[in-house]
């Protein structure tokens, strides 16, 4: 079939002879009881003969042959696609799947490749469960170095090609080989293989054997009746068929006059019967011990085929057949005496060369083959439909408005649900501490860059330019640093001009074609000095314009929680506005779905679970897509935060997020939130038909061999010194100020602020040292979630001094539960949630949020009782699990095993519930029997070298 790489064919699917497919890019639909594919392989057209062969010996089967083209060695096919389309376009990918599921009752795989190219997964154990589940019937069929394990023929064959071959692709055939026998083997449906020397792989399977036709290579040309005989190799893989090997043997005889050597390769597979016919001897392989298509070609020719037959193989087609294998046995050693020996006994090779072509009309005319096949499509399936490979796992993604590795609450439930047996992705948004992708243990992350198509073109881009140039003053940082950057390239510039005038006066002429210094004009130098005027006054205007983003303030109200009553007015008021719709307020989540929606449709997911607002609208529209692909795709929702309290952040955006969940929120099959307050707020709010589950914040079980400085050691305190430690993010709002203003009521007491420096700290150090007691609040780094518990544990109180405000009042914080895995006393102000639970559980004292004196009285007290409340958290065991990440683990598998239906054995294990470590080093390949054994080899070379050098001494 004629495979020119024109335009058209590029873009469009063909059929035989270059006839386009229907009108939807699919093959015809086939009119028969049953309606067989095969493919996605045709390696040397196989695929197409079996579908012919099996049409032929079963009248009520029809057969469609599929391959995609690869450019060179293209065989008839029924149904085709370039390879670009089959690897690259979904939608022919997804069109196609419909296609099959709609149309056809029965798909033989070749090879294990994928139908539908990279759509369920690398290979076909992706596409599996998805056919069976739409009741198909399916069968396996290998072709060769597909199931051909590279370390086990080494061990079998003395010519394998192997260890000739580069180890980095060697070691990608073993592991490749390995997963296609694990699926072979244990498929429970039909299995078959293409030659007789893979049952040593595949023992369940069935020989298929090749076909071909007899007809299209049957020939009358004599056989060695040439004035020199003529040797004819055409490898279609030369490092696999020993061509090295041989062909250098055979240039010798051809060089010596004895034959004439005929080495063929890129032939067009149309114009191959012609060069067999003219050849009398034809070289198949040596190198992996059993004989496929192009020997039977040659078979059927009526040549005399040579090639290396491992005995067992030769002993498993008698047993097969009846009938002795008619191709001349020979080594790469023996090969010349071979052929002298076959030219001098003519005789001898005509009568084997007459035997071929009644060989292959009994084997491998497709007669066998179909006889092979029938029982697929003629027995029912005894293959239950939700049968699956044991590797394929369900898909879990997770999905953070961060860069993931940030965000501890993500990286918990991330690891915990991997040690589930659940195939797990973090899609997250590119950066500082992430761009890209990166392996976290069993855990796949990936942050894609994403491209501005919407955030910074079209008119938003426009009017917010427009704004920029007539606003007097710069509203933030960002926008005074890119203008100076400006005025600096300006100002080098003209630097750059003064400097290049200097340095021509002092070069001579006639370098590099110079005739001397350019010598400026008087207007030139006016020009000059008026654009270095110019510029000077340039800067001290960009300094006034940034007078607000960039002075000290000289007193801060660290009370200012960025809400309040004209907060409140301006959120209800932007709630109601289309103005504070999510759409117009936060353009850059529709360049987040134009990048991150194509990846989810990609991993063919079972269950996205989105953490906080931000992705929800993302994850939910990839699950209507997949509805209308015909997937279920179940949806988590995590709100970390109760979104109308969020402070701080600007009140327009605070309504978008709002209008984003309100949007997609009931797309959720299940809601998951930090607190019961939120959880019974979240449902007022939404009119949710269940009340959303409660996983904490609260802390891994650190790791046995973790070694990690404790906080006073740290900051170098004896042990009788009183130490209040908050551990957090700090802003206005969290209430550490109030314990600065403590701080000279308490003298001899320390402060410990664990958090990553900000402008807030700055000011809180600063008002220390007003306060005079900057020597006992110190700023302390932070260090992996998965130890602050063992951090914090030599502190002597724990501090949650938030202020009230909607999501404080109903919030059991991070540190509240890292407090108690400390076994730290609590003093916690008196938001609702956390105060009801110091009281509750004796946990410590709590004062009036912002009342410094109430504060000061709290640590007194708590500083008194302090031995008796630590030992009374450190005895109750109930209490330390109830506020473990283990215990919140169990809610998690009891959501997921709702939402999922079942969950893999793994979740239910001893131990499933437990994490050590947030961010582990990604795992190592694992070793295959190909790498072992060349290790071996080389610590046994390196022993006779070492032995060779012992004797020499």
């Amino acid at each position: 079939m004629d495979r020119n790489t024109d335009k058209r064919r590029d873009d469009q699917p063909a059929l035989p002879g270059g006839a386009l497919a229907t009108g939807d890019g699919m093959p015809p639909r086939l009119d028969a009881p049953v309606r067989l594919l095969v493919g996605p392989a045709n390696f040397a057209g196989q695929g197409t003969r079996w579908a012919r062969a099996l049409e032929e010996r079963v009248s009520s089967t029809k057969a469609t042959s599929f391959a995609f083209f690869r450019g060179v060695l293209d065989y008839p096919v029924d149904y085709g696609v370039p390879a670009r389309t089959y690897r690259r376009n979904r939608r022919w990918q997804l069109n196609f799947y419909n296609h099959v599921v709609r149309n056809y009752t029965h798909v033989l795989i070749e090879a294990a490749r994928p139908i539908f190219g990279p759509l369920h997964g690398p290979d076909a154990s992706g596409d599996i469960p998805y056919l069976l589940s739409k009741g198909l019937q399916l069968g396996l069929i290998a072709h060769g170095s597909d199931v051909r394990i590279p370390s086990r023929h080494v061990e079998t064959e003395p010519w394998s090609p192997f260890p000739d071959l580069e180890d980095e692709s060697v070691e990608l055939l073993e592991r490749n080989a390995t997963r296609a026998v694990e699926l072979f083997t244990s498929y429970p449906g039909p299995v078959y293989v293409s030659t007789p020397d893979l049952l040593d792989y595949v023992p369940n399977a069935v020989w298929c054997p090749v076909a071909v036709d007899v007809d299209t290579w049957r020939s009358d040309a004599p056989v060695l009746e040439h004035e020199k005989p003529v040797v004819a190799h055409a490898p279609s893989k030369s490092a696999m068929k020993g061509s090295e090997l041989i062909d250098p043997i055979m240039a010798s005889l051809a060089q010596r006059g004895l034959i004439t050597y005929r080495r063929v390769e890129g032939v067009d597979p149309a114009d191959m019967p012609a060069v067999y016919r003219d050849a009398d001897i034809v070289l198949d392989q040596f190198r992996v011990g059993s004989y496929g298509v192009a020997a039977c070609e040659a078979m059927a020719a009526g040549r005399i085929v040579v090639g290396h037959i491992a005995q067992h193989v030769r002993d498993r087609v008698a047993a097969d057949t009846g009938l002795e294998l008619p191709i001349v046995g020979a080594t790469p050693d023996t090969v010349e005496q071979v052929v002298l020996d076959l030219i001098a006994n003519p005789e001898w090779g005509r009568e084997v060369a007459a035997r071929g072509p009644a060989f292959v009309e009994q084997v491998h005319d497709g007669r066998r083959s179909a006889e092979a096949l029938a029982a697929f499509v003629e027995r029912p399936s005894t293959v239950p439909a939700d049968w699956k490979p044991s590797w394929i796992r369900p898909k879990v993604v997770m999905m953070a408005g961060n860069d993931i590795v940030v965000d501890a609450r993500v990286l918990k439930y991330a690891q915990t649900v991997a040690n589930w047996d659940l195939d797990v992705t973090c899609i997250g948004i590119p950066g500082r501490k992430l761009r890209a992708a990166r392996e976290l243990g069993k855990v796949h992350v990936v942050c894609p860059p994403i491209q501005s198509k919407v955030l910074v073109t079209g008119w938003r881009k426009r009017l917010a330019n427009l704004k920029a140039n007539l606003r007097p003053w710069f509203s933030t940082e960002a926008e005074y640093t890119l203008a100076y950057g400006r005025w600096q390239y300006a100002s080098r510039e003209l630097r750059g001009d003064r400097g290049r005038d200097r340095r021509d006066r002092e070069r001579t002429g006639g370098e590099s074609g110079s005739s001397g210094p350019v010598q400026r004009s008087i207007l030139d130098r006016l020009r000059r000095a008026a654009r270095w005027r110019w510029l000077r006054l340039h800067r001290s205007i960009l300094q006034a314009r940034a007078y607000f983003v960039r002075r000290a303030k000289d007193k801060v109200d660290l009370t200012d929680l960025g809400i309040g009553k004209r907060r409140e007015r301006l959120l209800a008021l932007y709630r109601h506005l289309p103005s504070g719709r999510w759409r117009r307020v936060m353009p850059e989540l529709v360049d987040q779905e134009l990048t991150l929606g194509p990846l989810l449709d990609r991993l063919q997911i079972e269950v996205i679970h989105v953490h906080d607002v931000f992705m929800l609208g993302i994850a939910a529209r990839a699950a209507h897509r997949a509805a209308l692909d015909g997937r279920t795709v179940k949806i988590i929702y995590d709100a970390h935060e109760y979104i109308p309290g969020v402070p701080v952040v600007a009140p327009r955006r605070v309504a978008a997020y709002a209008d984003l969940e309100r949007e997609f929120i009931r797309d959720a099959d299940r809601v998951i939130t930090v607190s019961e307050p939120l959880a019974r707020w979240l449902q007022r709010d939404h009119k949710l038909a269940s009340l959303p589950d409660v996983v904490l914040n609260a802390p891994v079980e650190p790791p046995a061999d973790a070694d990690v400085k404790g906080l006073r050691e740290q900051l170098q305190l004896s042990e009788d010194v009183p130490l209040l430690v908050y551990g957090g993010g700090v802003n206005r709002a969290r209430g550490v100020g109030t314990v600065v203003e403590a701080m000279p009521q308490l003298p001899d007491v320390h402060l410990a602020i664990v958090a990553r420096a900000n402008s807030v700290t700055k000011e809180l150090q600063a008002r220390a040292a007003e306060l005079g007691v900057a020597d006992r609040v110190h700023l302390a780094p932070f260090v992996d979630a998965e130890v602050v518990p063992l951090y914090l544990r030599s502190a002597s109180i724990g501090l949650s001094p938030l202020l009230h405000a909607p999501n404080h009042d109903i919030a059991v914080t991070n540190k509240f539960c890292e407090y108690i895995a400390a076994g730290l006393p609590i003093i916690t102000s008196d938001t609702p949630a956390q105060a009801d639970l110091v009281n509750e559980l004796d946990l410590g004292a709590v004062y009036t949020a912002g009342d410094v004196d109430g504060l000061v009285r709290a640590v007194w007290t708590v500083l008194a009782d302090r031995d008796r409340i630590a030992k009374r958290i450190a005895d109750d065991s109930q209490l330390l699990h109830r506020f473990s990440w283990a215990a919140q683990a169990e809610v998690i598998r009891s959501v997921y095993a709702d939402v999922m239906g079942r969950l893999p054995d793994a979740a239910w294990a001893p131990g499933a519930t437990i994490v050590h470590k947030l961010i582990p080093d990604p795992p190592e390949p694992p070793e295959t029997k190909w790498r072992a054994l060349r290790e071996d080899e080389a610590k046994g070379s390196e022993r006779d070298q070492n032995k060779t050098r012992a004797r020499k001494r």
